[in-house]
């Protein structure tokens, strides 16, 4: 994958207001790439969404590890820890939103989750300065921009794109579903998210799979060149009706042959 070229598509397409993002999950005997290798060991405790807008929006480089982990949700969803018994049955009072232990049970079940795997890392770096292949790319953007995205991939298939929300715990969207499943997540941005990572009211993430990254840019190439575009383009060949007091002021400036000499 050719970052610097990608980057440059994806900012000439979508005009994006931060940076796209090279991400992976490594497992513990994958070599750091360069650009990180002197972070390792180095505690940076915080959440995964948080490191994720360091990235974005600082452009600095992430590298955060299993002792990094501030949210049980997000290690658990990275396959930094196991799930316990008491998590699976609904018994911890997390996510402390939801109304029972039955339903916290099912948001347990349904959190997608890497394979445990001790010794695993998360990194991530603003796309055209990746030293590696990145798993994923990670965007950003408005609900405007993201169907762009969505609209590149059925430009190819003809099928409707489907994705699942929990209205928290995106990065297990973003991040795990989206290496899981080796498809493209379209997430909107939960409350993690929002109240710790600043994700803004109009922002929402785009997952997108190595796999599908050529597939994604010519589709938005070839639907840009048919008129699909950001910023969008309205239509705007149409005959406009001005209010009647207006109208008569036109007819009066109009030139006729009734007008005064």
């Amino acid at each position: 994958m050719d970052c610097k070229q990608l980057d440059q598509k994806l900012n000439q397409f979508l005009r994006l207001s931060t940076f796209p993002l090279a991400v992976s999950v490594l497992g513990p005997d994958q070599e750091l790439p360069a650009s990180l290798a002197k972070q390792a060991g180095k505690r940076t405790p915080m959440l995964v969404c948080q490191g994720v807008t360091l990235a974005r929006r600082y452009g600095w480089p992430v590298l955060l590890e299993p002792e990094d982990m501030l949210c049980p949700l997000g290690a658990l969803a990275l396959g930094f820890a196991p799930p316990s018994q008491e998590f699976l049955a609904g018994t911890t009072d997390v996510p402390n939103w939801v109304c029972s232990d039955a339903a916290r049970a099912l948001v347990a079940e349904g959190i997608p989750k890497l394979a445990h795997a001790p010794g695993s890392r998360f990194i991530a770096a603003p796309l055209a300065q990746a030293d590696w292949d990145p798993q994923l790319v990670l965007i950003y953007g408005d609900p405007a921009q993201m169907v762009r995205l969505v609209q590149s991939l059925v430009h190819h298939t003809g099928k409707a794109l489907t994705f699942s929300a929990l209205g928290g715990i995106g990065c297990s969207s973003y991040i795990s579903q989206a290496l899981i499943t080796g498809q493209s997540q379209l997430v909107p941005c939960g409350a993690g998210d929002r109240i710790f990572a600043m994700a803004q009211d109009d922002e929402m993430a785009f997952a997108l799979p190595a796999g599908q990254v050529d597939a994604v840019l010519e589709g938005l190439e070839f639907t840009h060149k048919a008129g699909l575009r950001y910023p969008v383009t309205p239509y705007l060949r149409f005959h406009t009706e001005m209010p009647p007091s207006y109208q008569a002021l036109m007819k009066q400036l109009s030139p006729g042959d009734d007008q005064p000499a």
